[in-house]
């Protein structure tokens, strides 16, 4: 029978906790669990209640996981700290993770909370197991030394210490996570640990070098043995980055690390090279490469429009008014209304990822707001905004974060949907919430790119089509709704049109 678990839930809201307890019995897991949401709190039952798994909310009134990370690291640093939050941000998440924390579930996917759980536990476990290896390696380094002391005296026994020390040797290459090797001099392969074997699939059977040939991708295949020969020439070592074939067939960017190892007289006895996954980092790195250039392009498009628009009113400026005048102060106008948009995008957006995305509410007429949204669109003669059902209903909410929501699904709508020249807005109560739901009839969204829709920088682009923007705006409308406690979503049907809709508290 598996042992009972102490779970400690560091969370303010009583909802929340409530609804971790539930996901956890649903998991199947045996547990016991104590709830606290301040630091004294905490720090008490770190010593009272001795927990085996920390789940911490990111951001508490006076208290947050960083600082509770902290004091559990002087305290208890083996025991796995997990932050369940939906407000951090995974740029966040990648950061704690790196400064130590065992991993992070957003509080929209609790589905995934007790496999994450199942995989801290199992990794505490393999590191304490590793604490006991390595006190049995103190153990057995010192009988070592004290083995070569009398192997000084008796060269007979020479061999047999080469043969204990290789194998010691051979046992710390299978305790690292990384896949490790190593290498003669002159780039002979003569030892893969287990973890080689395990990520590329590859049999003990095969070849060394044509083992290591068959992983590598085609299009890194000559730079890594260059690299590898200009690294085996030096005394050094030295490192490069080539993409692994995984055991699935994927190939994932890997770091390449190559150290000598040298005897006592300073001659190269061989080499160890390690292999350690930065696919994560790579991807990472893409995406703000990425955005970087989205950013700039869509920056530099209606900057360039406003010069060009107040370069002419430079040079017609002592001349007497005329129509121009009026189209170009338009022009720059919109053009710096865009700048402004993109600038707003850009400061909501890491305001959210930071938490600081502030909510101001009152009571309003719902209708009112939507409509006053869709005055500029109307003006412009050229699409037509109805909007139905009950145009009566009060709420409780951010007037203008609510009407940023709603200009964002329109301007979509039009971006998206361009042929599309009417725009449905439906407003119902359904129980004890109001659903506002903006319906185009354009060309809708590939089934696959609904669940990304409102992804932070994320686009849904077709094929043939390039559409202007961040990718910020629905990322924002989601961070507001979240802050509404409401809920967002969209539905799309190809050649039918998309609904993009929310719902608000009563």
């Amino acid at each position: 029978m598996a042992p009972t678990l102490k779970i400690l839930i560091l969370e303010d809201n009583q909802s929340d906790a409530d609804l971790l307890n539930r996901e956890l019995k649903k998991s199947g897991l045996s547990f016991t669990s104590e709830i606290v949401q301040t630091r004294i709190e905490f720090e008490n039952a770190l010593q009272n209640f001795n927990p085996d798994l920390i789940l911490s909310d990111y951001s508490l009134p006076s208290f947050d996981a960083v600082a509770a990370f902290q004091i559990k690291q002087n305290k208890h640093p083996d025991t796995p700290f997990i932050i369940v939050s939906g407000i951090i941000g995974e740029e966040n998440a990648v950061e704690l993770i790196k400064a130590g924390v065992t991993d992070y579930v957003s509080k929209g996917k609790l589905f995934t909370l007790s496999t994450k759980i199942n995989r801290a536990l199992n990794d505490t476990q393999v590191r304490k197991d590793k604490l006991i290896i390595d006190e049995k390696l103190k153990v057995i380094n010192q009988e070592l030394l004290e083995l070569n002391q009398e192997l000084e005296a008796r060269v007979l026994h020479r061999t047999k210490a080469l043969a204990e020390s290789e194998s010691l040797f051979r046992s710390m290459m299978e305790t690292i996570p990384q896949i490790a090797w190593t290498n003669t001099v002159k780039g002979e392969v003569v030892f893969y640990n287990q973890r080689w074997y395990n990520y590329t699939g590859l049999d003990k059977g095969q070849a060394q070098l044509m083992g290591f040939k068959a992983v590598i991708h085609p299009d890194d295949l000559k730079i890594s043995f260059d690299q590898f020969r200009t690294i085996l020439k030096t005394s050094n070592g030295g490192e490069f980055q080539i993409r692994v074939k995984r055991i699935d067939g994927l190939y994932m960017w890997h770091l390449i690390r190559l150290m000598p190892i040298m005897d006592q007289e300073g001659q190269m006895q061989l080499w160890v090279g390690t292999a350690t996954d930065i696919e994560e980092l790579r991807v990472l790195q893409q995406h703000k490469d990425d955005f970087i250039i989205i950013a700039s392009h869509e920056l530099k498009t209606p900057i360039t429009s406003l010069k060009a628009s107040l370069q002419l009113l430079d040079k017609i400026k002592d001349n007497s008014p005329s129509p121009l005048h009026s189209k170009l102060i338009v022009q720059a106008n919109k053009s710096l209304g865009k700048v402004n948009a993109l600038i707003d995008d850009l400061l909501n957006s890491s305001m959210a990822n930071q938490g600081q995305l502030h909510i101001h509410q009152q009571n309003f007429i719902l209708s009112d707001a939507i409509n006053e949204c869709c005055n500029d669109i109307r003006e412009e003669g050229i699409y037509t905004i109805k909007i139905e059902g009950n145009l009566h209903i009060e709420v409780y909410a951010d007037l203008i974060r609510i009407g940023q929501i709603v200009s964002n699904f329109i301007t979509n709508a039009i971006k998206y949907a361009p042929e599309s020249k009417e725009i449905k807005i439906f407003i119902e109560t359904i129980k004890d919430v109001v659903k506002v739901s903006v319906i185009d009839n354009g060309p809708g969204i590939q089934p696959e790119k609904l669940g990304y829709v409102f992804d932070r920088y994320y686009r849904a682009e077709n094929p043939g089509t390039q559409y202007k923007g961040l990718g910020l705006g629905l990322y924002i409308c989601a961070e507001i709704i979240k802050k509404h406690n409401g809920l967002i979503g969209v539905e799309s049907e190809l050649d039918k049109g998309s609904t993009f809709w929310f719902t608000l508290p009563i």
